[in-house]
C-alpha cells in the first residue's frame, strides 16, 4: 500500500465549505453530524464555526482515511466524537450516544484526493495499484475477485447503470476477456483493457466512468444512499437541516427525487382523484436548484467542478 501522509499535511481542501456552513448551521451550539468525514476538512470547518458548546459526530468507513482524520482533528477535545462506520448506521448510533436528534447533517459523497491517488486500493486509472476499490477492505471481496465471477453481460450492465457508459458492451467484452485470463489484478491492468476499446482524447472520460461504475457497485453506494435518505427527517430536530454534496448525476437524482417527494403532502399517482397515501410533507428544500462551486474554487480545485450541493430543512 502506498505510504500514507500523517497529521495536518494530509488535510485536503473540502468542497464548497462556505456554502455548506452558511446553509447548514442553524444553531451554533447544537449537535451536528458529518457522515462522511474523509480526511476531516469539513469537520474542522464545522468545529471552527460552531460555538464552544457545539459538538460534531464524525463518521468514516474507510480505515485509512479515519486514521488520518483522527490525527488531523486530534486537538478537538470533547467537542468531537469520531466513529469508524458508515453514515447508514446513524439511526443506531444517536441513541447509543444519548442524542435524540441532531441539529444538522452533512454528507459529502465524493472521494478525497488521498483515496483516489494514495490509498493503494486502485480507485484511479492514473495509478497502478491492487484492484480492490472497497472503502472498507475488511468487508466483501475486492474488485479483482468480483470481475472473475461476473459474466460479460453483468459487467456491461454495471457500466451502463452506474457509469452511464455508451460503449458498455465493447468495454465489457474486453474486461471479461482479460479477467478470464487472470490478468486483471491491478488498476493499471483494468485501464489497459479499457484502452483496447477507447483511446485518444476520449479515453480519460471513459476510464473515469468505468472506474466510477465499479467503485459504486463494489461499495453499494447508491443503494446505501437510497436506503438512508428516508431516515433523515426522523434524525433531524425541527428546523434542522441536511446538506448533501453529490458528484454525479445518479447520486444527485436520488437526492433531488427524495426532496421533491418529502416536500409534498400527497405522493399518490396523479390519476387518483382522491389522496389515499396519507403522506404529509416532512422537509422543505432550502435551495430550489443545487448550489455549485464558485469560479474561484474551481480555479483552486478543478476536481470540484461536478459537485452539487442540495440543502433541505426538517419541517415542524
Amino acid at each position: 500500500m502506498a505510504a500514507r501522509p500523517q497529521g495536518s499535511d494530509a488535510l485536503h481542501s473540502p468542497v464548497m465549505v462556505a456554502q455548506v456552513l452558511d446553509g447548514l448551521l442553524t444553531d451554533l451550539g447544537g449537535f451536528y453530524v458529518d457522515g462522511t468525514v474523509g480526511l476531516g476538512g469539513h469537520t474542522q470547518a464545522l468545529l471552527e464555526r460552531l460555538a464552544p458548546a457545539g459538538r460534531v459526530l464524525g463518521l468514516e468507513l474507510d480505515p485509512a482515511a479515519f486514521d488520518i482524520a483522527s490525527a488531523n482533528l486530534a486537538g478537538s477535545g470533547k467537542r468531537l466524537l469520531l466513529r469508524r462506520t458508515s453514515y447508514a448506521e446513524l439511526s443506531r448510533l444517536l441513541p447509543e450516544l444519548g442524542v435524540t436528534h441532531c441539529n444538522g447533517l452533512l454528507l459529502d459523497l465524493g472521494l478525497s484526493s488521498f483515496t483516489l491517488e494514495r490509498s493503494g486500493r486502485g480507485f484511479s486509472f492514473q495509478t497502478d495499484e491492487p484492484l480492490d476499490m472497497r472503502f472498507d477492505s475488511g468487508q466483501g471481496q475486492p474488485l479483482a475477485t468480483r470481475l472473475g465471477s461476473w459474466s460479460r453481460d453483468e459487467i456491461a450492465g454495471i457500466l451502463r447503470q452506474y457509469g452511464e457508459e455508451r460503449r458498455a458492451g465493447a468495454i465489457a467484452k474486453a474486461i471479461h476477456a482479460a479477467a478470464a485470463e487472470g490478468s486483471l489484478v491491478t488498476s493499471g491492468a483494468l485501464a489497459a483493457a479499457v484502452r483496447t476499446v477507447v483511446w485518444g482524447d476520449q479515453a480519460s472520460g471513459t476510464l473515469a466512468r468505468v472506474f466510477q461504475a465499479f467503485r459504486i457497485k463494489i461499495n453499494d453506494e447508491l443503494a446505501v444512499l437510497e436506503k438512508f435518505l428516508p431516515q433523515i427527517p426522523a434524525l433531524l430536530a425541527s428546523g434542522a437541516r441536511a446538506a448533501i454534496i453529490s458528484f454525479h448525476s445518479l447520486e444527485d437524482r436520488l437526492v433531488k427525487r427524495f426532496i421533491a417527494a418529502e416536500s409534498k403532502d400527497c405522493i399518490c399517482p396523479p390519476e387518483l382523484p382522491v389522496c389515499r397515501c396519507g403522506h404529509t410533507a416532512t422537509v422543505r428544500a432550502v435551495n430550489k436548484k443545487p448550489l455549485t462551486p464558485s469560479p474561484e474554487e474551481l480555479d483552486r480545485n478543478p476536481r470540484s467542478r461536478s459537485a452539487k450541493l442540495r440543502i433541505f430543512e426538517r419541517l415542524p
